[in-house]
């Protein structure tokens, strides 16, 4: 998934007429201060990093004077907050709030609609609020074919107990907001806090948009703007990453979910789901430092298990390597397999000092288990043998003397 910075998502709020503080982008000091001096004090400095959590950890602050300004800003550009490198901030006008409210869109996987969540409570802490108050926070589907109805608007709004002009003011940001979710093809659209200032106005000071990274070539006007590439969704993207999702889009037929683990030191390509889990579970409870996670999905796999494989054994200071599953049934074992031995054999890796163990289960094991063998000291195991013992092998074999 693509999520906006928190600039470009106030822009497709702005663009839909929902209300938004004025605002400028900034990336030195003394551009904060002249957006400050501009805009008028105070002002809000925010970090722009594609995560939350940003004011618990620092990355938002006031500032009453330009010079305050550029004071935040100095302290703020060029450190890693949340593992993101500040390298822009966004200074907007101060939101004088008297009362926060909270409102997100998404898509419920169960009834397969889009609903809206709005409670009369918000703020930074709305997790923990509305676990303690759960009926204050309002559910409702949406149908995708007639969208969000302005009666519906006006019930959500008139359920936090808004009147008048407030309650139509809200309805109508609430239908902008479901726009933007439409429109851009969003995961998630979510106002935190959604502001009633003390001049009696509907805000929104923040937003937050991600946008479903597989529908983004229908929107060339996001280009540059939403970057799947910026975040695997809590730090940026290593090179390594990189370079497998680069794999990844050889080929659309499957696809390859990958993470990289800065102190591992075994390559766990462990496919599966729930065996992955297990086994990544297992292999840190038994001592084994896992250096990556890989899972693949059902396709034409064997050039991409070739290139993954190649990429992932290019890594410094791995010790070994372990592959397989729990048992495959779409596709034949041989197939997998063939793509990783061909990896094993361009790198003239030798399995007799770097330790090698297949666990593998499923049709084609037979033809799987001769093209291993090839490759002397490659230690293949099938059915015959746990998942959780094949785990304890490499853990053994990696951590020998």
């Amino acid at each position: 998934m693509a999520r906006l910075l928190e600039h470009h998502a106030l822009d497709l709020l702005k663009q839909v007429g929902v209300p938004v503080p004025p605002f400028r982008v900034v990336s030195t000091p003394e551009a904060a201060r002249e957006a400050a001096t501009r805009l008028g004090s105070p002002v809000v400095l925010k970090a722009l990093i594609p995560v939350g959590g940003r004011g618990k950890a620092g990355a938002i602050r006031m500032a009453q004077t330009p010079g305050e300004a550029f004071d935040q800003a100095q302290e703020l550009l060029g450190r890693t907050i949340l593992n993101f490198p500040v390298r822009e901030l966004l200074v907007s006008e101060e939101v004088r709030i008297a009362k926060e409210f909270f409102v997100s869109l998404t898509f419920d996987s169960m009834s397969r609609k889009p609903v809206v969540l709005f409670s009369s409570l918000g703020g930074i802490d709305v997790e923990t609020i509305l676990e303690k108050d759960p009926e204050k926070l309002v559910q409702v589907p949406v149908d995708i074919c007639v969208g969000l109805q302005p009666f519906q608007a006006r019930e959500i709004a008139e359920s936090a107990g808004l009147k008048g002009r407030i309650l139509m003011e809200t309805a109508q940001v609430l239908r902008g907001l479901y726009r933007v979710f439409r429109q851009f093809d969003a995961q998630t659209v979510e106002v935190n806090p959604l502001a009633l200032t003390d001049e009696d106005r509907i805000v929104a000071p923040s937003a937050v948009v991600v946008i479903d990274d597989q529908a983004l070539f229908r929107h060339p006007e996001l280009d540059g703007i939403a970057d799947p590439e910026r975040t695997n969704g809590w730090r940026p993207l290593t090179d390594l990453e990189r370079q497998i999702r680069d794999i990844d889009k050889t080929d659309a037929s499957s696809a390859i979910r990958f993470n990289e683990f800065e102190e591992g030191d075994i390559a766990f390509m462990i496919t599966g789901g729930g065996s992955g889990f297990l086994a990544l579970d297992l292999i840190q409870r038994l001592g084994g430092k896992p250096a990556t996670t890989f899972d693949i999905t059902p396709g034409r796999v064997e050039e991409k298990m070739y290139l993954a494989t190649k990429a992932i054994l290019s890594r410094p200071g791995l010790k070994g390597m372990i592959a397989g599953g729990n048992i495959t049934n779409f596709i034949p074992i041989d197939v997998k397999v063939r793509g990783v031995v061909r990896a094993l054999k361009d790198l003239k890796v030798d399995p007799r000092k770097f330790p090698v163990v297949f666990r593998y289960a499923g049709p084609g094991v037979e033809a799987a288990k001769k093209m291993a063998s090839e490759l002397p000291g490659i230690e293949f195991y099938d059915a015959a043998t746990s998942l959780e013992d094949a785990v304890r092998r490499i853990v053994e074999l990696t951590r020998a003397p």
